[in-house]
């Protein structure tokens, strides 16, 4: 279901350590077969650290984990990698390859801010 609110933080990042808030948007699947989802995050990540003009608050989150899925989210909190495509105007379709996206950090989906805040697991 599109519009699904969750809250990103890291703990193996420290770009991502502040809460975002993180809406789940269209599902996209790789080449391989894979999923992945087009999520908006608020705040936004500084740009200007991937060459880019603007602040970025697009991102591409994919389960970390084998046998994890964004859709359901069976456990909390839910281990992603969160990229971006390669050039800053490259549309999000499927299938995607991943040569066209970078990986700017590992995070964690939270059921609420407050879990996010103090890395509550389940």
């Amino acid at each position: 279901m599109v519009g699904e609110t969750y809250f990103l933080s890291s703990l193996d990042s420290r770009r991502f350590m502040p809460v975002r808030r993180c809406e789940l948007g269209s599902d996209v699947d790789f080449d391989t077969g894979k999923r992945a989802v087009v999520a908006r995050i608020e705040p936004p990540v500084l740009g200007q650290e991937f060459g880019r003009p603007a602040d970025i608050s697009s991102v591409i989150l994919t389960p970390r984990h084998v046998g994890a899925s964004l859709r359901p989210i069976d456990e909390f909190p839910c281990f992603v990698h969160i990229a971006i495509t390669t050039q800053e105007d490259q549309p999000v379709v499927s299938p995607l390859d991943a040569a066209d996206l970078t990986i700017i950090g590992w995070g964690e989906l939270y059921r609420t801010a407050d879990d996010a805040e103090s890395n509550r697991f389940d």
